[in-house]
């Protein structure tokens, strides 16, 4: 049987012909069987880092993301690739939700989504314990650090659950982390590969005005917005 790499599913699955900065080196961590964490700037391409592991490996990768809008569109959208994914939420009434967890059981699953909050849910840590989890993946992975500025108790047992259910492997993604926050992350999942890819956006320009009035203020924003020639945001 021909092995298939990366690449090819990047290119005949997900439709990009190459990737971006820092997702095949955390790819080729995962498909090795181990752990990483990704620090990406928002918009970078977190979410490819376990969409396209998740077609390659055998099993099911769990994904846990606080953000149930972001559940709903990422699904949406993997099954316009022909990904099978599905998210339990508190949206779905309960025949959906048994319908979800069968399809899980019967192995008819390639990523599944998940609340950190679903967790506590007896009933469904009983069912995780009959997949098989060949990767948990962990979204907004910063709210596990104390350090953090959005800290979510919820988050500090995910390490526990993902020994429980024998998740093979860890990915832990974020936009938003100090060394600190970092540190943390990478000790609470056992996490030795870390990833991090450059902020920099050269197709941005950051200034500020600093003005003594708010009569100025409103003033320098009219002068400012004549003078662009392209979009803008101002705070």
């Amino acid at each position: 049987m021909k092995l298939i790499s990366p690449l090819e599913v990047l290119q005949t699955r997900f439709g990009f012909d190459t990737f971006r900065p820092g997702q095949k080196e955390v790819i080729d961590k995962l498909l090795a069987g181990e752990s990483a964490a990704a620090v990406f700037p928002t918009g970078a391409g977190k979410s490819l880092c376990f969409q396209l592991p998740a077609v390659m490996l055998e099993g099911m990768t769990l994904v846990v993301s606080p953000l149930l809008a972001l559940m709903k569109d990422q699904v949406d959208a993997l099954e316009a690739f022909g990904i099978k994914a599905a998210r339990l939420d508190s949206s779905l009434n309960s025949e959906e939700y048994a319908d979800v967890l069968k399809q899980a059981r019967e192995g008819d699953l390639k990523i599944l989504y998940v609340a950190p909050e679903r967790f506590n849910n007896e009933r469904f840590r009983q069912s995780l314990s009959r997949f098989r989890v060949s990767l948990m993946a962990v979204d907004e992975a910063h709210c596990v650090s104390e350090w953090g500025h959005n800290f979510r108790p919820d988050y500090l047992k995910l390490s526990q659950y993902a020994l429980a259910c024998g998740a093979e492997r860890v990915l832990a993604l974020t936009a938003t982390a100090t060394p600190k926050v970092l540190d943390d992350i990478c000790e609470v999942f056992g996490i030795e590969n870390r990833v991090r890819t450059p902020f920099h956006r050269p197709n941005l320009h950051l200034s500020a005005q600093v003005v003594k009035a708010e009569e100025e203020k409103l003033e320098g924003l009219i002068e400012a917005l004549k003078q662009r020639g392209g979009p803008a945001i101002v705070y």
